[in-house]
């Protein structure tokens, strides 16, 4: 199984960025479970994976990606809509590309138990930027295994390593966001204001999250 694979049988293709992310291993948690295990604070500070000052939000592997497909997104039980899932929170949601009304390929959090989630996201550019101004906004989710510096340099080790993969206008807002003249030194919770955060999400293009109805996973099995 692999997420060209996974494209494939969707017709959802795989954005670039995500491509590049997969063949550059930026979404692998170290070198294995005992590396991460060794290893997982000095990883985690220094953005491996991509996105690792993210609330709840966990990569997954194509292997996962596929499974929760075969058994729950997939388009047999879901009213013939395709999935294609890349990260998972810690109760099973997962974070899926998915076809927006336009053709395009949008985000979504699909709950594991409800009967509608939204396409949150109008890109994975958009998704992935959208995670980092929130951690820079809001950070108290690591705050369980680092120290509010450790939690900064984690958010800013990520923003530096997405300037790689996002488009150019998305980098200069992410610059902007942590210029001095940005950055909040007196929270401990947070890097920024929730009003620099939202001028920060402002230069996306406006989208209206568009509901989508979900077959609850536990309810795959009797359909």
């Amino acid at each position: 199984m692999t997420y060209e694979s996974l494209a494939a049988s969707s017709g959802i293709p795989l954005p670039s960025i995500l491509v590049r992310l997969l063949a550059d291993g930026k979404t692998r948690y170290g070198d294995g479970p005992a590396d991460w295990k060794a290893n997982w604070s000095d990883y985690t500070r220094k953005a491996q994976p991509l996105l690792s000052c993210a609330y709840d939000l966990e990569w997954i592997d194509a292997e996962q990606a596929g499974e929760i497909v075969e058994n729950w997104l997939n388009p047999n039980f879901q009213d013939a809509r395709a999935f294609v899932p890349f990260a998972i929170s810690g109760a099973g949601d997962a974070y899926c590309l998915m076809a927006t009304a336009t053709g395009e390929v949008g985000v979504s959090l699909i709950w594991h138990d409800r009967d509608d989630s939204a396409i949150q996201a109008a890109s994975f550019e958009h998704f992935v930027f959208e995670q980092l101004v929130e951690s820079a906004a809001d950070f108290e989710h690591l705050l369980d295994d680092f120290s509010p510096e450790q939690a900064r340099e984690c958010v800013l080790a990520n923003v530096r390593a997405a300037a790689v993969y996002l488009p150019a206008d998305l980098n200069l807002a992410l610059e902007a966001l942590i210029s001095p003249q940005s950055l909040d030194e007196e929270s401990d919770c947070g890097m920024i204001s929730s009003e620099i955060a939202k001028a920060a999400l402002s230069v996306l293009p406006a989208f209206e999250q568009e509901r989508v109805a979900v077959v609850p996973r536990w309810l795959c099995d009797k359909r």
